[in-house]
């Protein structure tokens, strides 16, 4: 019966790859290989599996991505590929793992199960200027909204919503701009910020037929309150990209000091992920 199900869900042809697609966990999840939001998401279903390159807790994070679209195909068994429907214009993501950051000492003996931490993210795409999926070049501004929560006593929670303004070519180009707040339990202790950045991403041998690579280089800031200096980071990604949604990639970031206790500066991320 469940098999039935995901070949229904499943049974309208696949589009073609597109540039900016994201599957990984969301960026503010510590096992994130991405520094920015990208616009873009899987047209119905994505799965992704990240994991730190350093030896840690709780390493690995996975994240499924669903659509509207797939519950649509479920019920009226067609898929309207038109991306400007409703049904094209909404996301969720849950991320299970990635290393607790900042942890209290009590409790860090059970630090390692997945499940204590916890990503969720709702993403909405209000701007589609693009011709097609298949023939991105135009302007796309999506919205995600985001709790990166973890177990209870274990520290920061936190919480962002970032606005994503993509460009989306042979090299395409991506802005953030958002506001996160970060809350440990029980407490009063809250810290806010607002996170600037820029990135691109450009496709080498685009002629390729059964794949492509893909290599991209962003920045950002983080600006706090409370008299905390800004946090400068960098971060590079190499992707390949199979024609048949098969994604791996290797990401690396960097930050003049840590985005969050515990964490440290640098961050090296192995990911596989395949959309539908």
């Amino acid at each position: 019966m469940i098999s039935s199900l995901l070949l229904l869900a499943l049974a309208a042809p696949s589009d073609p790859p597109v540039s900016a697609m994201q599957l990984d966990a969301p960026s503010i999840n510590s096992a994130s290989a991405q520094l920015l939001d990208r616009g873009e998401f899987p047209a119905r279903l994505g799965f992704a599996w990240d994991e730190r390159l350093t030896e840690m807790k709780n390493r690995r994070a996975m994240t499924l991505t669903v659509t509207p679209r797939a519950a649509e195909n479920l019920i009226r068994r067609h898929m309207d590929h038109d991306s400007a429907g409703a049904w094209g214009r909404a996301a969720i993501r849950v991320t299970l793992g990635g290393p607790l950051q900042f942890a209290d000492s009590l409790r860090v003996a059970r630090a390692g199960r997945v499940t204590d931490h916890v990503t969720s993210e709702l993403k909405l795409r209000l701007l589609d200027r693009r011709a097609s999926l298949a023939q991105p070049g135009d302007f796309l501004l999506s919205l995600a909204l985001d709790a990166d929560n973890l177990g209870t006593g274990y520290g920061l929670d936190r919480y962002g919503a970032t606005l994503i303004a993509e460009r989306e070519a042979r090299s395409t180009w991506t802005a953030n701009g958002g506001y996160r707040i970060l809350e440990r339990y029980r407490t009063l202790h809250r810290l806010t910020e607002t996170k600037l950045g820029l990135g691109t991403q450009w496709r080498l041998w685009p002629e390729r037929q059964r794949g492509f690579f893909d290599f991209g280089v962003s920045g950002a800031c983080l600006l706090r309150n409370r008299g905390l200096p800004p946090v400068w980071q960098a971060g590079a990604i190499a992707d390949f990209r199979a024609a048949d949604g098969l994604r791996v990639s290797v990401g690396t970031r960097r930050s003049d000091r840590p985005e969050i206790r515990g964490d440290g500066r640098a961050r090296d991320v192995l990911s596989l992920s395949y959309d539908f």
